[in-house]
């Protein structure tokens, strides 16, 4: 049964995006931000679980970091409209994040794994702390995060390029 749990997790995610989305369109912003932070705590949790209980599965490696995209990427696309977030940086976020995740496909089967980095993991924490600090009405401040969270990911898929191209020479 826990080994099924991270799983879940990485679905409810999913899930997630829906619920954040309605309560974004309903102007019931803070319920959004709750909703958004128990998918972000549910992507540590599913992490924890499957390493401790020693439950990774091939399934979990995909559907974890598919279900933190979308969740991410479904929210940001709808804050476009919903909350007049710039549209340039939400295309330089997806473009980044299809990016590397095409890279990461070319490398596995090259037989070379590019692991996560610290720039790729403050990117995504400053997306997560724009997200929410958007969401609770903070608008200056929440763009400012936004727009170090474009330049992280400018700066991470650069690292990952590098990174590839130097394991390949």
């Amino acid at each position: 049964m826990v080994k099924h749990i991270p799983n879940l997790l990485s679905i409810f995610r999913i899930i997630d995006l829906v619920i954040v989305i309605i309560f974004l369109e309903n102007s019931m912003s803070i319920y959004a931000a709750i909703f958004f932070s128990l998918g972000i705590l549910s992507d540590v949790l599913d992490g924890y679980i499957a390493r401790r209980n020693n439950a990774v599965t091939t399934y979990g490696k995909i559907m974890d970091p598919l279900a933190d995209k979308i969740l991410v990427i479904g929210v940001l696309i709808a804050m476009i409209n919903i909350m007049s977030v710039p549209y340039w940086a939400v295309i330089i976020i997806v473009a980044r994040e299809f990016a590397v995740t095409g890279l990461r496909i070319v490398a596995a089967d090259e037989n070379i794994i590019i692991p996560a980095n610290r720039w790729g993991k403050l990117k995504t924490t400053s997306q997560f702390a724009a997200i929410v600090i958007l969401m609770l009405g903070y608008r200056d401040m929440g763009l400012a995060l936004l727009y170090l969270a474009v330049l992280l990911t400018l700066i991470s898929g650069y690292v990952y390029f590098y990174d590839y191209f130097k394991a390949v020479k």
